[in-house]
C-alpha cells in the first residue's frame, strides 16, 4: 500500500512538474539565402491589442552575408497575440533566392519551411513590390524585388502556424522525468553491481 501511495504522489509530482504553464520562449525566424543583397530586411508584426501594422512593432535585422541569412527575434511574450506578419526585403532591384526558412525556440528548430510551401500564394496575403517564383524541384523561391518598398504580408494562417512553435519546455521537462525515473529503476535493480 506503501509504494502505491509513493508513485501515486511520484507519478502527480511528474506530471505537475510537465504540464504546468511556464513562459514561452522566444522565437527565432532565420531566412536562409542563396543569393541576396542589400543591407538589412525587417519583419513588421501587429497583435491582437494592435492590430495594424506600425514601425512601433518592427524588428530590422542585418543581412549576415557569412551565413547568408537573416534572423529575426520575436519575444516569448508574443505567444499567442500576433495576427499580421509583414516580411520587408532591401529596398533594391534583384533577384533574391531564397533557400530555406526555420523557426526555433527553446534552442530547437521546430519547424523547417520549404520556401515552395513559404511563398506559396495561399500564404501571402499581399504583396508589394515583389513577385514570387517557385522552383519546386530545386525547393528554391526566386523573389523579384523593386526599389520602392519591397515587401510581403504573411496569410494569417502561416502566421498562425509560425507563432504555434514558441516552445515550453514541455518535451525538455518530459525527458527530466523520464531520466530520474529511469535512474530510480536502475538503481533499485543494481544492474550495474
Amino acid at each position: 500500500m506503501k509504494k502505491i501511495v509513493t508513485w501515486t504522489i511520484a507519478i502527480g509530482l511528474s506530471l505537475a512538474f510537465v504540464l504546468i504553464p511556464l513562459p514561452a520562449s522566444d522565437l527565432f525566424i532565420r531566412i536562409y539565402f542563396d543569393e541576396v543583397a542589400g543591407k538589412s530586411c525587417v519583419l513588421y508584426y501587429a497583435t491582437e491589442e494592435q492590430d495594424f501594422l506600425s514601425e512601433e512593432r518592427c524588428l530590422i535585422s542585418d543581412i549576415d552575408y557569412g551565413q547568408n541569412c537573416v534572423e529575426f527575434r520575436l519575444d516569448g511574450s508574443l505567444d499567442g497575440h500576433i495576427t499580421d506578419v509583414r516580411l520587408d526585403w532591401p529596398a533594391q532591384e534583384q533577384l533574391l533566392c531564397v533557400k530555406t526558412i526555420t523557426v526555433s525556440s527553446g534552442g530547437v528548430i521546430q519547424k523547417e519551411y520549404n520556401p515552395c510551401t513559404f511563398f506559396a500564394e495561399e500564404n501571402i496575403q499581399l504583396s508589394n513590390e515583389t513577385s514570387v517564383t517557385l522552383v519546386h524541384p530545386r525547393g528554391r523561391a526566386y523573389l523579384s524585388t523593386g526599389a520602392d518598398d519591397p515587401y510581403q504580408i504573411l496569410s494569417r494562417a502561416l502566421t498562425a502556424q509560425i507563432q504555434g512553435h514558441y516552445s515550453h519546455f514541455r518535451g525538455s521537462r518530459l525527458l527530466i522525468c523520464l531520466f530520474v525515473a529511469g535512474s530510480y529503476f536502475f538503481a533499485k535493480k543494481k544492474i550495474f553491481t
